[in-house]
């Protein structure tokens, strides 16, 4: 775990098409959509103006101004105004936008729906259809969900002729946005809350705000506490009922708090928990900033007094490892370096190496059957046995996960030996390869069944003595990625996907927990990888390590894959 410090992960995004923006001229609308990793200070907001209805527009020029303002509404100072002047009045007053988005891949054109004949003017309604393929889906607490098969969907509008001039009266609630425009409409924002076991470990949360109203969408969802998720995982301190009570949380100028005003409830919380609370809001507001945004908290007028507190984040700090001809190495800068620590693999044949975050205990998977701790004074043990058994991966409390078995994982600690996890929504599915994130909160999985393979991500219950107990219902993550083999966490909310592809290839996948920040969202496969055997990372500056089919241990530079190592057998991150 590292100390709380300010990320820097840049994205570069250009504008690309949008529907119906009429008014912004000024901004570019087409161009490819770019990913960069410089530092960058805070992210300039731009502000879309749209256009109202014209006078005497046609039915899907009257759709399409609603789509072109109804997007532009996270930017722009009218936030649904404009978009709900396209609207008869009794709907403009229903119409809820902020039910869910749905991100769709093209820019979604209107069409006309042919009724019959005769001049346009004479008629009462008409319909217009909008047919988009949604990608991903946001709901209203800024969830984002990717859809593993898109498909084609028509969105239908009806039109009523109100004295000459065509409104929408009937419409779906919530908006449609183009997948190019929506990293520039919405703000990736990592949320934090409290590990169930320790509140100065913050379990972080992605979700998707309008840009224009961010800070105080964060934070009003911070205060709504921890998704369903990761309930039991992580813990809120913050007492039910508290409200924000200022309009809105402003950005701070550099070197002064951002001042967040909360109903009366927050006075009653410990000094200690209260640091945190400060933490959670301050760790939630720097993302992007490139400094720490200190924060103020209030209880109506009254300022309330902050101990200093020093959170945890998760991440990897212990250097990965390589395994080649029975010894081991430590991995640095492009550079394998032959370690200290020697271990007895005398007549095993290990096929996956495994650290924990601790340093101890070094595990690796003999042939297929057996999982053994390497690391001990007096020799190899043997600590799991079964057939298939996945590459195992080791919390930072030393328990080694594994499975290979259908609908349950297997957990093992020296302190308390074997247990068996059965969460139901594992029922039917085979484990195939597992990775607990490095603050032990949150867990990986890749199961198979007839229909195919699935990443899932849960919260991990653990009793008071840190051994897990249970497993919460999981999220899916990289939905749209096809037969998986491995998955490792390469980011606080980011995992890296070995996949089989066609003609005996393989891709090495990024996916995010809740949306990849860096791609507007969409899961991406890395370019230059095609014959890859094993994947390694870590939430590290490191980056993605893989071994390649001839043995050769590679890490990307400046965009282009390099061998740095040769005739590796095993690598592996802590974790």
């Amino acid at each position: 775990m590292r100390r709380a410090a300010a990320r820097a992960v840049a994205v570069v995004v250009t504008l690309a098409t949008a529907v119906g923006l009429g008014a912004c001229a000024q901004i570019p609308t087409s161009g490819p959509v770019r990913v960069g990793n410089a530092n960058v200070d805070a992210q300039v907001d731009i502000a879309m103006l749209p256009k109202g209805p014209s006078l005497g527009a046609a039915p899907d020029q009257i759709v399409s101004g609603f789509l072109g303002a109804a997007q532009a509404a996270t930017t722009s100072p009218e936030e649904f105004q404009t978009a709900r002047e396209f609207l008869t009045d009794d709907v403009a007053e229903t119409w809820d936008p902020e039910t869910s988005v749905r991100v769709v891949r093209e820019a979604p054109v209107p069409e006309q729906l042919e009724q019959g004949t005769g001049d346009l003017q004479d008629r009462d309604t008409v319909e217009v259809v909008v047919r988009a393929t949604t990608i991903a889906t946001l709901d209203s607490a800024g969830a984002y969900t990717e859809v593993g098969d898109p498909r084609e969907v028509a969105y239908r509008f009806t039109l009523v002729n109100n004295g000459g001039e065509w409104r929408i009266s009937a419409l779906d609630n919530g908006v449609l946005v183009s997948a190019n425009l929506f990293a520039n409409q919405y703000r990736a924002t990592h949320l934090f809350f409290p590990d169930a076991n320790d509140i100065t470990s913050l379990v972080p949360d992605l979700r998707w705000f309008p840009r224009r109203s961010w800070r105080t969408a964060a934070v009003q969802q911070v205060l709504a506490g921890p998704p369903e998720w990761l309930q039991g995982a992580t813990q809120t301190l913050i007492p039910e009922g508290t409200q924000l009570v200022s309009p809105a949380v402003q950005d701070a100028r550099d070197g002064e708090a951002a001042i967040i005003r909360l109903s009366d409830q927050i006075s009653a919380v410990p000094a200690d928990q209260r640091a945190v609370i400060a933490a959670q809001f301050s760790e939630t507001l720097s993302e992007g900033s490139g400094r720490t945004v200190p924060v103020d908290l209030f209880s109506g007028t009254n300022r309330l007094s902050l101990d200093q507190v020093q959170v945890d984040l998760p991440a990897t700090i212990v250097r990965p490892m390589a395994m080649i001809d029975g010894h081991l190495y430590l991995v640095e800068d492009g550079e394998v370096v032959e370690s200290d620590r020697a271990v007895d693999l005398a007549g095993m044949d290990p096929t996956a190496l495994a650290i924990s975050p601790a340093t101890e205990p070094i595990v690796v998977r003999d042939g297929t059957d057996e999982i053994v701790d390497v690391s001990g004074d007096a020799g190899a043990e043997t600590i799991i046995t079964g057939s298939d058994l996945a590459a195992p991966s080791v919390d930072k409390m030393g328990a080694v996960w594994t499975s290979g078995i259908t609908g349950r994982l297997r957990v093992y600690r020296a302190e308390v030996g074997e247990v068996s996890l059965t969460p139901s929504w594992l029922a039917g599915r085979r484990v195939i390869s597992v990775s607990v994130a490095p603050e032990g909160s949150r867990v990986a999985i890749v199961s198979e069944a007839p229909s195919g393979t699935q990443v899932q991500v849960a919260g991990v219950v653990r009793d008071t003595a840190g051994n897990p107990v249970d497993l919460v219902s999981p999220i899916s993550v990289g939905a749209p990625v096809g037969n998986i083999r491995e998955v490792r966490w390469s980011g606080i909310t980011t995992l890296a996907l070995l996949a089989d592809g066609t003609e005996g290839t393989t891709g090495v996948w990024t996916a995010g927990v809740g949306g990849l920040a860096g791609t507007g969202g969409e899961s991406r496969q890395l370019s230059g990888l095609t014959s890859v055997e094993q994947l390694a990372a870590g939430v590290t500056e490191q980056g993605i390590l893989v071994i390649t089919e001839g043995g050769a241990l590679e890490r990307e530079e400046t965009g282009v894959w390099q061998p740095f190592a040769e005739d590796v057998d095993l690598v592996a991150f802590p974790g």
